[in-house]
């Protein structure tokens, strides 16, 4: 801003003193303005130089987690396989066990999803378990056999006259062909009116 603007912003009447007091709190405002803008500029570059240092902070951690694993001693090694093998161990156990299930289950229907709940790692509790649910298998079958057969010893299989067809005794059509020839003859002499009637 010149002397002149300031001349015109405070009228014809301001003496110098004031144009120059005006104008030097204007420089000193201006260049505090300045000196903020700086400062606001040097701060968010160094906050920007701080970000790019944390940015690549996944990077390290890996590289940092490869050189561990790299380093690991050769007790954790042997730990992690033993660990390992383990449960490589456990699940052979499971597979032999389920074989001895389906063993001593053999021609019992079981589904797959009970044969499941039955095995476990123990070779002990898995065929007590299995042997278990046979002998409840055969006792409810068992139960059921002995059920049917007290039911049907009770029932009365003597047919009632209404299930009878009731035979008059009169010759048919169908009881006169399944007669022999002979017969066939011997009823046509001895009942010829009745067999006019077929």
């Amino acid at each position: 801003m010149k002397r002149d603007d300031i001349k015109k912003i405070l009228g014809e009447n301001a003496t110098e003193e004031q144009i120059s007091n005006l104008l030097n709190a204007f420089h000193e405002k201006e260049s505090e303005t300045k000196k903020q803008a700086d400062d606001t500029k040097k701060e968010i570059d160094d906050l920007k130089k701080q970000l790019n240092k944390y940015s690549d902070y996944d990077t390290i951690k890996k590289q940092l987690d490869d050189i561990n694993k790299a380093n690991m001693t050769e007790q954790e090694k042997l730990e992690e396989q033993k660990k390992e093998i383990a449960e490589n161990l456990r699940q052979s156990r499971i597979i032999v066990n389920t074989a001895k299930a389906k063993e001593i289950l053999a021609g019992e229907n079981v589904d797959e999803e009970l044969l499941n709940r039955i095995v476990t790692d123990d070779v002990d509790t898995t065929v007590a378990l299995a042997n278990k649910f046979k002998d409840t298998l055969s006792l409810l079958k068992t139960n059921v056999e002995k059920q049917t057969r007290e039911s049907l010893s009770t029932q009365d299989l003597k047919p009632s006259i209404t299930n009878v067809t009731q035979d008059s005794g009169a010759m048919t059509l169908d009881k006169f062909y399944e007669l022999s020839a002979e017969e066939q003859d011997k009823f046509v002499e001895e009942h010829p009116d009745e067999f006019e009637k077929l």
